[in-house]
């Protein structure tokens, strides 16, 4: 059956529901406020496909689109897109700005810059750029680091555009389904990996990828919920499932793991502009 819904997380407006509006096609758009209920609307309806950040090139990976990942969704990465992020301040023009609200990576991103023009305001984390944006419009001593667009849903002016502390700021972001992606057009290749608990067995493990000469471009290690000091990683390789040296590579890996998982074999496409 053809997927009919594309879930994304935050709220109209953030960064991510800009990716998500680009690639629905005729797919009916819904919100959900968090990366966790993204993942179990999409994991209870088959015809349901969902869109996440995976990275931001400021502030690191999303680690709650990690747990998500690698505690057996059951869902499979089938497509990664990106965004260059431009961000833009907010509120009204001729008032105080005492709070300033966004999500952690854009603080991160513009971390100097508001140092800089607003050392005095209070930083207050939420969910998402689209709900800084919505909470800031309750509060007449407010700004928040939002999308330009939006100024015009919440009312708001442009008090400065385009922020940040380098022009550079990419967001990543993957598009999960129930099914894998056909292998035609496949670039990359992430996995969830539980490693022997003993001496060498990260170092064996990456260098069976080395020695056939692929990449790694993700690696991080996650706690296992009731086991502590065990570990689960979420890898990234830029190698297909089907290439014939990823193959051998897995093949020989799988001696140092005791669970091996296929998160998603995908295509990698160009960033939007948001």
């Amino acid at each position: 059956m053809p997927s009919t819904e594309l879930v994304y997380f935050g709220k109209p407006g953030s960064f991510t529901h800009l990716v998500a509006a680009r690639i629905a096609g005729k797919s009916k758009l819904i919100s959900r406020d968090t990366v966790g209920e993204v993942f179990d609307y999409v994991k209870k309806k088959k015809n349901a496909r969902g869109i996440v950040p995976i990275e931001n090139s400021s502030a690191g990976m999303i680690l709650e689109t990690v747990n998500n990942l690698v505690n057996d969704s059951g869902l499979f990465i089938q497509d990664e897109y990106a965004l260059n992020v431009k961000l833009a301040l907010l509120g009204k023009e001729g008032r105080a700005v005492k709070n300033i609200y966004s999500h952690f990576a854009p603080f991160h991103h513009c971390q100097n810059w508001l140092k800089k023009h607003y050392p005095n305001a209070e930083r207050c984390v939420v969910d998402s750029t689209s709900a800084a944006a919505r909470v800031a419009s309750r509060e007449r001593f407010a700004a928040a680091i939002a999308p330009i667009s939006a100024a015009a849903k919440y009312n708001f002016d442009i008090l400065h555009f385009p922020i940040g502390d380098s022009p550079e700021n990419l967001t990543q972001f993957f598009l999960l389904g129930h099914e894998k992606t056909p292998s035609k057009h496949v670039q990359q290749t992430s996995l969830s990996v539980v490693l022997k608990n003993q001496v060498g067995s990260l170092c064996n493990f990456l260098t069976c990828f080395a020695q056939e000469g692929i990449n790694l471009k993700r690696i991080m290690s996650q706690p296992i919920v009731g086991q502590p000091n065990n570990y689960i990683f979420f890898i990234g390789i830029e190698a297909p499932i089907s290439n014939k040296s990823m193959k051998r590579a897995m093949e020989a890996s799988r001696t140092y793991c005791t669970k091996m998982r296929i998160l998603g074999s995908y295509p990698v496409h160009p960033p939007f502009e948001s």
